[in-house]
């Protein structure tokens, strides 16, 4: 019985079909692959909610335990609306105190605000900047590249925020929170052109191309400095004071008006 050959258009003479094989091997082959990216960057959204988190961390609710409250968000205003409001609603839950979703079921009224809530960037350049040269003579100008030796960008998130609360029915304030406020830092370093170093306190440690680096100490001067270790606040902070004993029921009721 005579095999058939299961690919008609190949010789089936086994070294002709082996060239052909080889042949269609060595054709090159090309592919795309789509990429998009969001209107904000992860490190972004990353220095923000761990500054917040930061600053919320140091808040001390437990006054509040055992009472029913509302709380108030009107004035919390930032970009990561739900992680805030939700945050602060966990920690209140966390320490103790029984929320109300309206205001008329709750005793007391937790009003919260943020003074700021933002990042900022600081850039350090070591070389030449980009130059443009004006055109003196028609046609004739340009720009001159940036050289650097070294180069740091350094980006900070930023926040403050405040609580009080008072007695629904009379209007007294019964609680205040103070001030509290926090930063977080993310930090990428070139030298040479070779880049980016990135070090800070939203990342666990120093990375380049996304390989930890062993860094014992800052040997650059300042340009890249190590991640704060976990036992710090944020930016090298110091570690904020542990929170005083849990409220009492007595703790509360000096609270009441």
């Amino acid at each position: 019985m005579t095999r058939s050959n299961p690919f008609p258009i190949v010789p089936s003479h086994p070294s002709v079909r082996i060239g052909v094989y080889l042949a269609l091997s060595a054709i090159a082959g090309c592919g795309t692959v789509k990429t998009t990216n969001t209107s904000r960057t992860g490190t972004e959204q990353l220095l923000l909610t761990d500054a917040w988190d930061a600053a919320l961390c140091r808040i001390d609710f437990r006054p509040l335990t055992g009472v029913p409250c509302f709380l108030d968000t009107a004035n919390v205003t930032a970009v990561d609306q739900g992680w805030v409001v939700s945050s602060l609603k966990q920690a209140m839950l966390q320490q103790g105190v029984l929320l109300r979703p309206k205001a008329e079921q709750a005793q007391w009224v937790v009003e919260a605000r943020v003074g700021a809530y933002g990042t900022d960037q600081y850039d350090l350049l070591v070389g030449i900047p980009q130059t443009t040269i004006p055109a003196v003579v028609a046609g004739v100008g340009g720009t001159i590249p940036e050289m650097s030796l070294a180069k740091r960008t350094d980006q900070h998130g930023v926040v403050k925020l405040a609580l009080f609360a008072y007695d629904r029915a009379s209007g007294h304030l019964v609680w205040t929170s103070g001030t509290s406020q926090s930063k977080s830092n993310a930090k990428d370093v070139y030298v040479g052109g070779v880049g980016p170093i990135q070090s800070g306190t939203i990342r666990k440690s120093t990375e380049f191309s996304g390989m930890k680096l062993p860094v014992p100490q800052d040997l650059t001067g300042g340009l890249v400095g190590r991640a704060a270790p976990d036992t710090e606040g944020p930016a090298g902070e110091a570690a904020p004071a542990p929170l005083p004993p849990s409220a009492t029921t007595s703790d509360i009721e000096s609270f009441s008006p």
